[in-house]
């Protein structure tokens, strides 16, 4: 019998909440945290965006909020968080915060959309964020737990983060809304209708 994830109720209900709570707010900083060698604010080299091993940060006038991979027990899956997320994460090296300055910074955010997929462990069943889109009207910001290989995206379900600020990018790698049909990304109105595919979730 597969295995469900702990709290799964609670932890879904918790991404929309927070997907909400984004929407409305002004971005004022993106913040990466990088060892002080990472000058280019990457440390997978890539044509696509910033590959990332942490997660990064969203201030806004009043909170900030953490994105990074931390969904299930084993760090895959995207997972947004409230507080920094040099408190919540473990950092193997000293690493400082850098600012990333997207095209979102200084911009009310419209919409926060997260995109599903099945958990891909044998053992167990559910989905999780692959992808989260952070848009407003005049910028896009994809962060998605994908694994960038030799300069090309390789591995869905990581413990690796792709920021992309440039929505182009986005539809030559089919993620985000990109993805949805035959990549396989599903996207849901709210909880309630998230429910209704897992259907075991309270």
């Amino acid at each position: 019998m597969k295995q469900r994830i702990k709290n799964s109720g609670e932890i879904y209900r918790k991404q929309f909440k927070l997907a909400g709570k984004l929407v409305g707010s002004t971005i004022r900083e993106l913040v990466f945290y990088l060892e002080s060698f990472n000058t280019d604010l990457t440390e997978q080299s890539n044509n696509y965006g910033k590959s990332l091993l942490n997660g990064i940060d969203i201030r806004t006038d009043d909170e900030i909020f953490s994105i990074g991979n931390r969904f299930t027990d084993v760090g895959y899956g995207l997972r947004i968080d409230l507080g920094s997320t040099a408190q919540i994460e473990y950092f193997q090296y000293m690493k400082e915060a850098k600012l990333f300055s997207g095209q979102v910074v200084n911009e009310m955010i419209d919409e926060v959309k997260i995109y599903w997929l099945d958990i891909p462990f044998q053992d167990e069943e559910g989905l999780y964020p692959q992808e989260i889109e952070v848009i407003t009207k005049n910028g896009y910001l994809l962060i998605s737990s994908i694994e960038v290989t030799g300069g090309e995206v390789s591995t869905e379900f990581t413990d690796e983060l792709l920021v992309i600020d440039d929505i182009e990018s986005a539809r030559i790698l089919k993620l985000g809304r990109f993805g949805q049909g035959e990549n396989g990304r599903v996207l849901f109105k709210d909880f309630n209708e998230l429910k209704e595919k897992i259907g075991y979730i309270k």
